[in-house]
């Protein structure tokens, strides 16, 4: 919102004055957009001030890459297998004591009671509710307590949501009233995974572009429609396939859930290695590639918008005479132009990041098989090996907005509807920023990272020994993949010291 303001105004003021008064007038808005919004950038990041590190920034980026490295000069002296003994080794956490009623039919059928009675909670609370987002639950608990923290679930403990799934639950309800599974069409081969590309693409931009996503309003219509396309794709082509293709929750948390150490069904809860579920026996075909090189790049996006380069961008677009009149143009025309460069940003940057995953997994078909297996196989085949990063990034991104943001819960769940309520005492409760600070959460983004990319590596070295022809081979081809991870290592470590350090 700060960004919009100064770029407005910036528009305003200069793009009519003469060109000896345009570069004063640029640093008198820069120094005033400085003074009045400093301010709200720090709660925004949760920081009270700066963090000077103890070190230059060069250094940590330097030795977090070398870490890298050293992890994969082990993992490839240590590891000779591709995997096969890691994937046994599990243990079913119900037989021990204590443990096995969680796995019973009344506990399981009550969480999903639970969960349907949440979903139905919130919709009154959107539709009947306090309009104020600070006075509702449903955003708080939609943007942060469910959307952050199911993510942090997912790769901490598992597929929480294949149990907790609403939409799931109450067709499956629907479907027990109706005398069987419910189908009209076969799903499409062709289709794949493109529904959920395409959701996930709108739910991005819902989430770190448009404005208004967090108003009550706004956000029943979201969750009517959502409700509207996710039941009507399990009624076109049933309930597993859709959920499978088409939801894109089931898909992005079912990709997290892949990292966890435990996975559950069939009666069991296993305990197993961590990652090793990020394993694939076939490679992911392209439409499976898109949606994770998206999950990726959007995390990266939102962590560029809070960099000076982003700034930077803004003034370029600003500044450039060549679209100057275009823009003016669409501003004149009600358009909002940080909004529309945002958009723009948001669509080319995950076919960047395709682009570059190609060439290097290209790169690591060569060395590693000479071109004999197919670069598109290599691809699907390694492209599990960044869901490491993409949580990596997640906790380093949004844990310190879930511990800050995160607190309105209490109030809110003594007045979840903004009535004056005050059911639990908690009403009066103040959010404390001060719960982390840019120390914390610089020092957490550097452990996240680093051993999230050692893990890629981890998996990535598994997946070349099944991969190639032998391990001689295997070891060749990850050196395009370790340099990927190492640079990806040191980039993203930039990126997000950005809103620290500045």
């Amino acid at each position: 919102m700060a960004i919009l303001l100064f770029f407005t105004l910036k528009s305003i003021l200069i793009n009519h004055e003469p060109p000896k008064l345009k570069s004063r007038m640029s640093r008198i808005l820069i120094a005033i957009f400085v003074l009045i919004f400093a301010p709200f950038s720090a709660f925004a990041h949760a920081f009270g001030s700066r963090y000077d590190l103890p070190l230059p920034l060069e250094l940590f980026m330097l030795g977090a890459g070398a870490t890298v490295l050293v992890s994969f000069v082990i993992m490839s002296s240590t590891l000779k297998h591709g995997g096969e003994k890691a994937e046994s080794l599990k243990f079913d956490m119900l037989k021990l004591s204590g443990l096995g009623f969680l796995g019973k039919p009344i506990i399981l059928n009550t969480i999903r009671i639970i969960s349907v009675g949440c979903f139905c909670f919130l919709l009154v609370s959107v539709f009947f509710g306090s309009p104020d987002p600070f006075e509702n639950i449903a955003p708080t608990f939609v943007w942060v307590i469910w959307w952050v923290g199911m993510a942090f679930l997912s790769a901490l403990i598992g597929n929480l949501w294949d149990l907790i799934n609403p939409w799931k639950i109450l067709f499956s309800w629907f479907e027990e009233i109706a005398g069987g599974p419910w189908k009209i069409l076969n799903y499409p081969s062709w289709l794949d995974y493109w529904p959920s590309v395409f959701l996930f693409y709108i739910f991005a931009w819902l989430e770190l572009i448009a404005e208004g996503s967090e108003v009550p309003e706004n956000l029943a219509i979201l969750l009517v429609i959502y409700s509207g396309i996710t039941w009507i794709g399990q009624l076109l082509f049933g309930r597993e396939k859709w959920l499978k293709h088409g939801e894109i929750f089931t898909v992005f948390f079912g990709l997290f859930a892949r990292f966890a150490p435990t996975i559950g069904g069939l009666g069991q809860w296993n305990l197993r290695l961590p990652g090793i579920g990020l394993l694939c026996e076939k490679p992911f075909s392209i439409s499976r590639i898109f949606f994770i090189v998206i999950l990726l790049a959007t995390v990266t996006f939102d962590g560029i918008l809070e960099t000076p380069l982003w700034v930077n961008v803004l003034e370029w677009f600003s500044e450039n005479r060549s679209i100057r009149l275009p823009l003016i143009m669409l501003q004149d025309a009600g358009f909002n132009i940080v909004t529309l460069i945002k958009t723009l940003f948001l669509v080319i940057l995950p076919f960047l990041f395709l682009l570059v995953f190609f060439v290097f997994c290209h790169a690591t078909a060569m060395f590693g098989s000479g071109g004999r297996i197919p670069s598109m196989d290599v691809a699907g085949y390694f492209i599990l090996s960044l869901i490491p990063i993409a949580i990596a990034y997640h906790l380093a991104h949004y844990f310190s907005y879930l511990l800050i943001a995160g607190q309105y819960i209490i109030p809110l769940v003594s007045d979840p509807l903004g009535l004056g309520w005050n059911l639990f005492g908690t009403i009066e409760y103040r959010i404390d920023i001060g719960i982390v600070n840019a120390k914390f959460v610089w020092y957490l983004a550097v452990v996240a990272i680093v051993f999230g990319h050692a893990m890629a590596v981890y998996v990535a070295h598994f997946m070349a020994i099944r991969v190639f022809f032998d391990r001689k081979s295997a070891l060749r081809s990850q050196f395009p993949m370790l340099v990927l991870m190492v640079l990806y290592t040191m980039i993203s470590l930039w990126i997000l010291s950005q809103p620290i350090i500045s």
